[in-house]
């Protein structure tokens, strides 16, 4: 069974969480589908007004840090997916007006992300999901805008992520697997490539919610559950027809990684038929953070029989996109 099966459909609705993997203005991740987007930034004040004749560019009216602006938010046209937010601040006729907002919003935005990195009349930031960018417009008419992008870079899909991956992966192959596929596929968007699964949900950010899973005897039904970080916690497998159901449990270290993964098999009175615990302990990574081997501690139960354990090397070769 694969340590974890993703989706490929969206399900867009309420959502009470604000995605911390993700470039956020004012809390409002910068990411997903159009009509998402929209939806939370009218909750947040921002009118829409238009948009652009290719339907690529869709602008909004609204307050940025209590100050107001014109937002252009830039998305892909065929997948509706947000590409960039640009918000314009201005016109300013003066340097003290200009500076004093310049160094207002700066204030505002690196109490949020950090130190930004100043270049000329342009200030930097960059992680490990996009970055932001602030600078000074000059319109040619003697005054002068300020102007801030923010730029995803991260896959929109957290398949690969919450797998503990980082970097755009595009596939994966594990000497020794374990609780996981062996061959590992993503495509450029972050999903992984799985057939399996059908009837696939996420919510607004591309975290899977549910699915079903087709099995020799029919379909599962397939539910994961996130921390408040939007960890992976759970993985509940229910196959009704059988009578069977798995649950995966995972723990994170503080690099936010795989530590610990258990899993238990019920049937359907409840009475717990076997167990696996699997332990990580990370050997070495690429240049990308992701291991390329791990030294896994394995214990085994089942109903009936003695625990056993193991300890299993692991090594993996992983390839990104360019």
């Amino acid at each position: 069974m694969a340590f974890l099966l993703m989706a490929t459909a969206l399900a867009v609705g309420a959502q009470t969480k604000t995605d911390p993997r993700s470039i956020r203005m004012m809390d409002i991740p910068i990411e997903g589908p159009l009509d998402s987007l929209s939806a939370t930034l009218t909750a947040n004040g921002f009118a829409s007004w238009g948009k652009s004749d290719d339907g690529e560019d869709y602008y909004f009216r609204g307050k940025f840090y209590g100050f107001r602006a014109k937002l252009m938010v830039t998305i892909d046209p065929e997948t509706r997916l947000v590409q960039s937010a640009y918000v314009t601040i201005g016109p300013y006729s003066t340097q003290k007006m200009l500076d004093r907002n310049l160094n207002y919003f700066l204030y505002k935005i690196q109490k949020e992300y950090g130190t930004f990195t100043r270049r000329e009349n342009s200030w930097f930031y960059i992680d490990d999901f996009g970055s932001i960018k602030m600078t000074v417009i000059d319109n040619n008419n003697g005054s002068r805008d300020i102007g801030v992008l923010f730029l995803p870079t991260a896959p929109y899909y957290k398949d690969a992520l919450c797998m503990g991956l980082r970097g755009d992966v595009q596939e994966v192959v594990t000497e020794n697997a374990v609780a996981e596929e062996q061959f590992l596929h993503f495509h450029g968007n972050g999903q992984l490539e799985n057939t399996d699964l059908v009837e696939r949900h996420y919510d607004r950010y591309g975290y899977l919610l549910s699915a079903r899973m087709q099995e020799q005897d029919g379909y599962s039904t397939v539910d994961y559950t996130y921390d408040e970080d939007y960890r992976l916690i759970r993985r509940t497998l229910t196959n009704e027809s059988a009578g069977i159901t798995y649950i995966n449990e995972y723990t994170y270290n503080d690099q936010d990684e795989a530590q610990t993964q258990r899993q238990k098999v019920f049937d359907s009175n409840q009475e717990c038929l076997m167990t696996i615990n699997m332990r990580n302990n990370y050997l070495t990574r690429d240049d990308n953070g992701n291991w390329t081997s791990n030294s896994l501690d394995f214990t085994y139960w089942e109903k009936g029989g003695q625990t056993q354990r193991t300890t299993v090397l692991q090594k993996r070769i992983l390839s990104y996109w360019e």
